[in-house]
């Protein structure tokens, strides 16, 4: 009988299942965490290291293209000076920095960790300037006795063109033109942009030209994956006019 007169049991309301929301969030904010990462490490990509050296014709013609190159690219680049000298090369190849705005491949011969874009930038010169009173032509690099001043090293220049003549490096223009001037020396070995041709010497000396080679961007062969994007930005900055034909420099 009490069961009778026992109130009725209240049915439990249905439990509501319960998001696993935790998890959701975590994951999201996760991936957000590495997406922030990933573009904070490309904004943050460090610049390329570009050696360069100081003459009228990369100055005026091929820094300037190289820079464009690099902006097409949409790669930073920090440019700096340095002497012309094999210890520069010797850098490049050890390492120490990425790239150089250009060489001829002859003159960077068993450098094996260098590398190069391989459309050319323009095309070189080797120029011999002699002094008007003297026998000017390339039996003069034959004769061990003549001694012709450059801002090459011997070195690099025997891997140009033969030469048995004594070779003085000088590396300031400046100085080999005042010794042509004044008569202390009678040779000098100097290049140019081909299209120049060593127009500012010709009025003064006689010049002949020994050897004609294309000019290319060089690199560490630590960036070699980048190569095919700097050929491609290369290709697009050579084929717009150019914007100041008059500022093309003198070479020396």
């Amino acid at each position: 009988m009490r069961n009778l007169f026992r109130a009725p049991l209240k049915a439990k309301p249905p439990k509501t299942p319960k998001l696993k929301t935790k998890g959701l969030l975590l994951n999201y904010y996760s991936l957000t965490y590495l997406l922030y990462l990933f573009s904070f490490g490309i904004s943050a990509q460090p610049a390329l290291s570009v050696s360069y050296v100081e003459h009228p014709a990369v100055t005026k013609i091929y820094l300037p293209i190289i820079k464009a190159m690099y902006k097409e690219a949409n790669l930073k680049a920090q440019f700096f000076k340095v002497s012309n000298s094999p210890r520069s090369i010797r850098a490049l190849n050890d390492g120490l920095f990425d790239s150089d705005i250009g060489k001829i491949l002859s003159s960077i011969k068993h450098h094996e960790n260098i590398i190069h874009v391989p459309t050319p930038i323009a095309t070189i010169g080797l120029y011999l300037v002699c002094r008007n009173e003297v026998v000017c032509d390339k039996t003069v690099l034959d004769n061990q006795r003549n001694m012709i001043v450059s801002r090459f090293s011997k070195n690099m220049l025997i891997n140009i063109v033969p030469i048995k003549a004594e070779i003085a490096q000088i590396l300031s223009q400046q100085k080999i033109n005042k010794m042509l001037n004044i008569g202390r020396a009678n040779y000098s070995l100097i290049a140019d942009d081909a299209r120049l041709g060593a127009t500012n010497f010709k009025d003064n000396y006689t010049v002949v030209l020994l050897s004609k080679e294309y000019y290319y961007h060089i690199l560490h062969k630590k960036n070699k994956g980048i190569i095919p994007l700097l050929n491609l930005a290369l290709k697009t900055v050579l084929a717009e006019p150019s914007s100041d034909e008059s500022n093309r420099g003198k070479g020396q």
